[in-house]
């Protein structure tokens, strides 16, 4: 099928198509290959992401690194690179052949000669020490598998000594990647346990090298986590010393920084087997009575790592009552009581859920999310006087739509009576009525919203959502709106920016139609355009938008 620009634009959205023009236009595609009938690419966004389209006989296909293109959304990087391979010609070559199928490739080794298949085999060795090392153990040799290669594969690509930052970072994570795959390949070709090391040593590298690593797009945790799922797998397919993994699993959980191995007791149970299980537990249960006991504020690593490895042992062996003993023992915030709280929630045991409730709102300061519990508890006993009373508690320290729906909700049919007193109450608070309007929207008064925003305010993106409401009755009254939330977008001075101030001219304009005053509307425009005249990228886009 030809692939043309038309046939690109179909197959993104109109946003998605503007921002890809731009991203071609700007030069941003770079290192465009066709292998075959697959283009790949590099596109320089706010990180360098990798594309590759397909060119197939229904048409084009695309896939990107960025979080849009790995759902399959033809995005604006796949937009950029399918203009930028067609502005140089668009051509592609034959599709690759179809791999020959294993039941064929059988068939023909049984045919080969012997020697032959041997001089292929050390040939594919000499360069492959995981398929040598197998043929070594299979030919008797002990220990045949040497990490050392893949040990230092693994520090240079995770021990870094400067700084990596954000727009290096994802290029980082591409080669830790591919080190750990080296060490994936190990458990599958029957060096589970030297890939059992080589994990719990990339750990160590990630640990230490984490504080010069820009991680704002949580590639250090997904390494992390990857390195877990390797060292899992492997201790399943190896024959690990059951009591030291115990002992190294709770040195890393209780050191690490990154909570690695923190939440492993249940899928470690059976790789532990009985000892290694009763020496997991001793170690925990050691760490927890050399605890001291807990301040007030004390949110240290260790005692928290410490403290949920126990509560972990205590809910596997004691269920609801074992973690609540573990909880109670250091109860010293709101917070506290709530974890307790919860866990006897879910075991049905509202009873004694709000025996601790209760204590927690006498012994410590006033904390909503008690409230909240303990107004659900009394609901299911059919107590809503009750629930509403801590949930006006709630409303009254934090005025706003979400403690208005809760009181709602839990006092049911007597709600008309607090409903009233939340909307005195709301009306009364200085300076700004923000809340006010936003519940009243909530409760379909238009009419009652849009008076308490003139007459006391409200924020800027209440005032639009108001707008946009009054405009089905009222469009004279939307209108400076409007125009004014259009002004201020304008002010930014970013291509964002200009775009969302042409979104609210064009919503303008339509009212101004309704009206009868087009001219009104085009006289603004003019003085728009004039009073920015300098910035050619509002001018584009009002230019886009077709508005005069």
């Amino acid at each position: 099928m030809a692939v043309t620009r038309s046939t690109v634009r179909k197959l993104a959205d109109e946003k998605s198509f503007e921002r890809g023009e731009r991203y071609f236009a700007a030069g941003q595609v770079r290192r465009i290959e066709v292998d075959g009938a697959t283009v790949t690419a590099a596109v320089d966004g706010t990180r360098t992401y990798r594309v590759r389209l397909e060119v197939t006989p229904k048409g084009l296909r695309g896939r990107c690194s960025c979080p849009y293109g790995a759902e399959g959304v033809f995005c604006k990087h796949c937009v950029a690179t399918s203009l930028a391979w067609l502005e140089q010609g668009g051509e592609v070559g034959e599709p690759r052949a179809k791999p020959l199928s294993d039941k064929r490739l059988r068939l023909f080794l049984r045919g080969c000669e012997q020697e032959w298949l041997i001089d292929e085999l050390m040939r594919a060795a000499k360069s492959d020490r995981v398929l040598r090392a197998r043929l070594a153990a299979a030919a008797g040799q002990r220990d045949a598998f040497d990490d050392h290669d893949i040990r230092e594969r693994l520090e240079r690509a995770i021990d870094i000594p400067d700084f990596v930052d954000h727009a290096e970072a994802y290029g980082y994570f591409l080669h830790v990647g591919d080190a750990l795959d080296e060490v994936e390949r190990l458990v599958g070709a029957g060096f589970a346990d030297a890939a059992i090391a080589l994990a719990e040593h990339a750990l160590e590298l990630l640990e230490t090298a984490a504080e010069r690593v820009d991680d704002s797009d949580g590639g250090l945790s997904e390494a992390l986590a990857r390195v877990e799922e390797i060292h899992l797998v492997a201790c399943a397919a190896g024959s690990p010393d059951p009591v030291e993994l115990a002992e190294r699993l709770v040195a890393r959980a209780l050191s690490s920084e990154y909570e690695v191995f923190l939440d492993v007791l249940s899928e470690y149970r059976d790789v532990l087997g009985p000892a290694g299980l009763a020496r997991y537990r001793g170690l925990v249960e050691q760490a927890w009575r050399e605890l001291p006991p807990k301040k007030a504020n004390d949110h240290s690593a260790r005692r928290f790592a410490i403290a949920h490895l126990m509560e972990n042992l205590a809910e596997a062996s004691g269920g609801a009552d074992g973690l609540v003993e573990v909880l109670a023992r250091d109860v010293t915030s709101s917070y506290d009581v709530l974890r307790i709280a919860e866990r006897l929630c879910a075991d049905d045991r509202d009873d004694e859920a709000l025996t601790w409730l209760e204590r927690g709102l006498s012994d410590f300061e006033p904390d909503f999310r008690l409230r909240d519990l303990a107004a659900e508890v009394h609901v299911r006993a059919n107590r809503r006087d009750r629930a509403g009373e801590l949930l006006w508690a709630n409303f009254t320290d934090r005025p706003c739509l979400a403690t208005f729906r809760a009181l709602r909700e839990a006092t049911a049919g007597d709600f008309p009576r607090w409903r009233e007193r939340a909307l005195a109450f709301l009306a009364e608070l200085p300076p700004v009525r923000s809340t006010l309007v936003e519940v009243l929207l909530a409760e379909g008064e238009d009419e009652a919203a849009w008076r308490a925003a003139v007459d006391g305010g409200c924020s800027e993106s209440l005032w639009l959502r108001l707008a946009r409401v009054r405009a089905a009755s009222h469009p004279a009254d939307a209108i400076p709106i409007l125009l004014g939330a259009a002004d201020r977008a304008i002010e930014v001075r970013n291509r964002d920016a200009y775009q969302a101030a042409v979104r609210l001219l064009v919503e303008a304009g339509a009212l101004f139609a309704r009206c009868d005053r087009d001219d009104d509307f085009r006289a603004h425009l003019a003085a728009v355009r004039d009073a920015h005249r300098t910035k050619w990228a509002l001018r584009q886009e009002l230019d886009w938008a077709r508005l005069p």
